[in-house]
């Protein structure tokens, strides 16, 4: 054996543990790298080793990953957030459930975590049993160096003072606030945020009714509200205002909400819709207020590039401006839509609306293979002028509405450079007669490529099917 305990044999040195002369600060690296759980158990490799993990500024960790349970899960975090440590914490990820009693332990924990200059908090309690309790200190509100927060299942406290200079993410998932104004405050006091995320269930205690986002830095927002067991009355005012005139990016997939209040978006906008303004229980009154919230709603929408929409707010803007075109969208240039069976008739009307529009994706949802589709003779300026790629998504199996629908674009488009289809047959024989039909469309575009993919057989000989397609010029 030599002196640092490495058995010699033929002159060579068998086992000679390398890593041992790596500095601290790159073993605290290494360490970082890992699962919080493997990086503590490294304290038994040698008396060097003890205390090492404590120096890796992160922590990931969730109390099912102790067989011993909540206690000594407590007890390595009480080891790790010692605030007489001079270490800083980088990021701190908390995965709690239902069964935590002492819950005064968090709100000592996150208090420390911030007097360890904390940047990225995550606090995940997989449980409502927090619910209720205001566990989150009211230092956390006050932290200078927070660039990240996740709150999931806690509640928050009032405050008098917001001081979150550098915090740019977000995301708030069913948490309890105490008003509507705490949270409005809260995301307003964050000079550079750039990346939202709101979660809430309408039904657990103290909902926000009204969601107000006003903050000019923002650049990412999703909102996503769905009723658990929630009945609203008439009188319920449930609305979400926004004024972030820099958003690039809003995705709102709310059915609770009557209304929604968005100032005019300045900046190139992907928006994703989900929304229904509450017809359900408001679609046989006050018609023609509610058609008005949504002509708002839409023209404040109107200067956006890309759009993605939900099958149930198209059915919605059908029902609702019937009597009405849709506002114009000079902008847009990509619409991806969900369309139900019953609404597919209306599409002319919608793409009427976007004059300047390339890039097109259907989605077709609850389609009866033998109802009859009719379209409209007009056609819409963006199919003569600039829509230059249709997609379906949904296979089809040749019916007639959905082979009238491949007819219509193809016939129509007259710059169009590649139409894309799914077949869903159950047979060869099905699949070339639906070949064949196309072959016999004719089609506005001379250069139009016609891409179709087998959703089952695709595997098995996609080659000689594309190249039967390609070599007809469809």
């Amino acid at each position: 054996m030599n002196e640092r305990g490495v058995r010699l044999r033929g002159g060579r040195m068998i086992g000679e543990d390398r890593i041992s002369f790596f500095p601290d600060h790159l073993l605290c690296e290494i360490l970082s790298h890992l699962p919080t759980k493997v990086a503590v158990r490294t304290c038994v490799l040698s008396k060097r080793w003890k205390s090492l993990w404590l120096s890796v500024p992160l922590l990931d960790l969730g109390v099912e990953e102790f067989r011993a349970g909540y206690s000594e899960f407590a007890r390595v975090l009480h080891s790790f957030l010692d605030i007489s440590r001079e270490t800083r914490i980088h990021k701190l990820i908390l995965y709690l459930t239902r069964n935590q009693r002492d819950q005064s332990y968090l709100t000592q924990w996150i208090h420390n975590a911030v007097m360890l200059k904390v940047q990225h908090l995550d606090i995940n309690i997989c449980s409502a049993s927090y619910v209720g309790t205001k566990l989150m200190p009211l230092c956390l509100y006050t932290c200078e160096t927070l660039l990240s927060l996740k709150l999931y299942h806690v509640a928050l406290p009032d405050f008098e003072n917001v001081s979150l200079p550098r915090l740019k993410i977000m995301h708030l998932n069913d948490n309890i606030y105490t008003s509507d104004a705490l949270l409005e405050n809260l995301i307003s006091s964050c000079p550079v945020l750039e990346d939202l995320k709101v979660f809430r269930y309408v039904g657990i205690e103290n909902v926000v009714k009204v969601l107000r986002v006003r903050c000019q830095s923002l650049k990412s927002l999703q909102i996503f509200l769905h009723s658990v067991w929630y009945q609203a009355s008439e009188d319920d005012d449930c609305k979400v205002v926004i004024d972030a005139p820099g958003l690039s990016c809003l995705n709102l997939e709310d059915h609770c909400s009557k209304s929604f209040v968005i100032s005019s978006l300045t900046s190139p906008v992907k928006v994703d819709i989900d929304v229904s303004f509450d017809v359900v229980r408001s679609v046989f009154r006050n018609v023609s207020s509610k058609r008005s919230v949504v002509r708002n709603f839409l023209t404040r929408l109107s200067g956006i590039r890309d759009m993605t929409m939900s099958g149930t707010t198209l059915k919605i803007l059908s029902y609702y401006v019937v009597d009405e075109p849709l506002p114009q969208f000079p902008n847009m240039t990509h619409f991806y839509a969900v369309f139900y069976n019953s609404d597919l008739q209306k599409l002319p009307n919608f793409l009427e609306s976007f004059p300047n529009l390339k890039s097109l994706v259907l989605e077709l949802e609850e389609f009866e293979k033998n109802e009859l589709l009719i379209l409209s003779s007009s056609i819409p300026k963006c199919l003569i002028s600039s829509l230059e790629h249709v997609e379906i998504q949904t296979a089809i199996s040749g019916a007639e509405p959905e082979m009238k629908l491949v007819k219509y674009f193809l016939e129509n488009s007259a710059v169009l450079k590649k139409f894309t289809l799914r077949l869903g047959c159950k047979t060869m024989d099905e699949e070339s007669i639906i070949f064949m039909e196309l072959l016999r469309f004719m089609r506005c575009s001379a250069s139009c490529v016609v891409d179709v993919e087998l959703e089952d057989l695709y595997l098995i000989f996609p080659s000689k099917a594309m190249h039967f397609l390609r070599r007809e010029n469809l």
